[in-house]
């Protein structure tokens, strides 16, 4: 009895004696090849849904074998509930759009502002980049100058140098001291080329994992390689109290949330897939663009949808053939006019990939108020 009730034991206002709501949705799929016409059935209240196939008819969670696997069986839908009720006091519904055309990437111009998009792939950030572009050593000038570089993991390094072995390392800062030896009036590819081999084998603390890749001479693009997640570094590298005069940029800067919201995701709303929007941008890649692909909506095809037949006849099935053959059905079918032209509505299937949702109202006693 909880179960027939539903989860809440039927514990919400109504006119109906025992009044139980029954929520599912699903989405159309003829060619999937569980011989169901359908996938992804969600509702407790529901033991299975069928739809016309284009497969071999498959067998539900009943155990019962799809009956709707011909041509004459499209634009119907069959559904079986998991218990028996006294009667059928109406339903609702509702489609989720299906998804048409290619994937396309937020980090290009593709997008079209003002259209709406649904997330197919959530994708990552950019890794996270700075660039360091030195200057030339002029008679040791860059003896004891110092700058700090910051990776994902937490970790401050101090870079200082010894020019031809004269310099010292700075007291009294925190972070990782790390010597980069250079020659006396060495020109800025030379340091540049030199900060690249110091750079990339720098510790993250993660073992057999560095905290960088480095690459350049006279501009030293230095990015991370934390990818859990992908994301900006915590800060620009900066000069020390004795400072090496080198000009510091943070190149690629965004996280994955603020790429989605700069092309049109809500404040608020987690990029997840499924989610929608409205493109307010044609793409994101400035400060470094996310991976994440979109898909544009397309049309279920379907208007309406109608129960057929008197569903207080099937909803009460009886025992039979030694098993309880329990579970009430319900038939409904979708319907769409054949062009913009004509007005009159005929059975038609939904487009594949259209998320239907269904609500029907039962009630569970056997009791009939005055009026009912």
């Amino acid at each position: 009895m909880a179960t027939a009730l539903g989860n809440n034991s039927g514990r919400f206002y109504s006119t109906l004696v025992k009044p139980v709501l029954i929520d599912c949705n699903f989405v159309v799929d003829s060619t999937n090849g569980n011989g169901l016409g359908i996938r992804s059935l969600k509702g407790s209240g529901v033991r299975d849904v069928f739809m016309y196939t284009t497969q071999t008819a498959g067998k539900g969670n009943s155990g019962l074998t799809n009956p709707m696997a011909h041509t004459a069986s499209e634009g119907l839908i069959l559904v079986k509930l998991k218990e028996n009720y006294f009667r059928y006091a109406g339903g609702f519904s509702g489609f989720v759009s299906p998804l048409g055309g290619s994937n396309i990437a937020i980090n290009s111009t593709a997008l079209t502002v003002g259209s709406p998009y649904v997330i197919v792939s959530v994708g990552h950030a950019t890794a996270g980049a700075v660039t360091i572009a030195p200057v030339a050593d002029s008679a040791g000038s860059l003896a004891s100058t110092w700058f700090s570089l910051y990776d994902a993991y937490g970790n401050t390094f101090i870079i200082w140098f010894s020019v031809s072995g004269v310099g010292k390392a700075p007291t009294g800062v925190s972070g990782t001291l790390v010597q980069q030896s250079i020659s006396t009036n060495d020109t800025a590819a030379t340091i540049g080329a030199d900060l690249v081999t110091t750079i990339q084998n720098l510790p993250s603390g993660i073992s057999g994992v560095y905290s960088f890749t480095a690459a350049g001479t006279t501009t030293v693009t230095v990015t991370s390689t934390a990818t859990n997640p992908y994301g900006p570094l915590p800060g620009v590298p900066q000069d020390g109290v004795i400072p090496t005069g080198f000009t510091f940029a943070q190149t690629k800067y965004n996280t994955n949330l603020e790429n989605w919201q700069a092309v049109g995701l809500p404040l608020g709303v987690v990029p997840n897939v499924g989610a929608a929007f409205i493109a307010t941008a044609t793409g994101q890649s400035t400060g470094g663009g996310s991976t994440g692909l979109v898909k544009v909506p397309s049309i279920s095809g379907i208007t309406s949808m109608e129960v057929v037949g008197d569903t207080n006849q099937s909803i009460a099935p009886m025992p039979m053939g030694g098993s309880p053959h329990n579970g009430g059905w319900i038939l409904v079918q979708t319907l769409a006019p054949t062009s913009a032209s004509v007005t009159t509505l005929i059975p038609t299937a939904p487009t594949d990939n259209t998320v239907i949702g269904m609500s029907f109202y039962v009630d569970q006693s056997s009791v009939t108020i005055a009026g009912d």
